[in-house]
């Protein structure tokens, strides 16, 4: 047996997340089980527990998945038929949105093409932080071909786990980086690199015509033509997050759009983008930010600090 926590009904986490003792999974043909040291928190994990309507896509009634939870990262407990790329004892992390999810557990079975090993030196916590906000920050940086000095990146949202890993991704190619968020978060994306910063709720970063090259959005909260209005000629937005309305209207507009690039990142899980990013932090040129960590018994307050828009970098659980 172990624990995990079991997810049956839509609501706030503190009603319908419950710690319980469940069996304990055995890996499949192809399959590891991993002994979960780190789990973190992601926004498809609020969506779930939620029931949005983002959440809701592939679960209209009910949630999808028992025990949520996808960016890992543990040890190597058994290794199913046909695994050769592991053995027990192995650090590992993954992102399993592609498959089960279940990392909010002591132990889960994970598809051994979905992990990379820890590079020695990154911490189970580091390593949990990374795979899913660092991989979509990663992806949408490459839209951009030769950034670098002479270009300026907006993040909106960039106090979460896309934003602060972002803007040090960014920094590093020598782009110069402007972080939109809550005031309250000002001096942490500013430590991190970020040249200069905009609160939200005071002033609208669109409202400055073609200033950005390119706009990294996990939030989604402007019009389309207002994004097309403050990029340069040739700029690039990639939209990583927003609802579901948010999100098509952008694409569409997209559609009619030569002169700048208006698009939604496609994201797809990547242990070769997972190990770049370890092997950065591994030479201390990344730094996951950890809002937390929070233990699994307070695993509903790990995905209630999420969904507050309080947190700052990653919110992660450790086990």
């Amino acid at each position: 047996m172990m624990r995990a926590l079991v997810l049956e009904r839509y609501g706030p986490p503190e009603q319908v997340l419950r710690l319980e003792q469940v069996p304990r999974p055995q890996p499949k043909p192809g399959e590891v089980l991993v002994r979960v040291k780190a789990a973190s928190v992601n926004s498809w994990d609020w969506d779930l527990v939620a029931g949005t309507p983002m959440g809701r896509i592939s679960g209209p009634f009910k949630p999808p998945h028992k025990i949520l939870g996808a960016d890992i990262a543990g040890t190597v407990e058994a290794i199913g038929q046909g695994v050769t790329a592991f053995q027990p004892g192995d650090p590992v992390f993954g992102d399993l949105s592609e498959g089960k999810w279940g990392g909010f557990a002591d132990y889960v079975c994970a598809p051994a093409k979905t992990l990379a090993k820890i590079p020695a030196g990154v911490s189970f916590t580091d390593a949990a932080a990374l795979p899913q906000a660092g991989a979509l920050a990663l992806q949408a940086l490459r839209k951009f071909e030769g950034l670098g000095p002479g270009h300026t990146v907006l993040f909106n949202g960039a106090g979460g786990g896309v934003g602060t890993l972002g803007i040090q991704l960014a920094k590093a190619k020598g782009a110069k980086i402007i972080a939109v968020e809550r005031a309250e978060k000002r001096e942490a994306v500013l430590a991190l690199g970020a040249d200069s910063f905009i609160d939200y709720r005071s002033q609208d970063f669109t409202a400055a015509p073609e200033s950005y090259d390119l706009i990294i959005d996990v939030v989604a909260n402007r019009p389309a033509a207002h994004y097309a209005r403050c990029l340069k000629p040739g700029g690039r937005l990639m939209l990583i997050g927003g609802t579901y309305g948010s999100l098509i209207r952008v694409a569409l507009a997209g559609l009619f759009r030569r002169d700048k690039s208006l698009g939604v990142l496609v994201y797809k899980a990547s242990p070769a983008d997972n190990l770049a990013l370890a092997e950065l932090c591994r030479a201390g040129t990344l730094r996951p930010i950890i809002d937390g960590p929070f233990s699994l018994e307070d695993g509903a307050r790990a995905l209630r600090r999420l969904g507050s828009g309080l947190a700052v970098g990653k919110v992660v659980i450790s086990l």
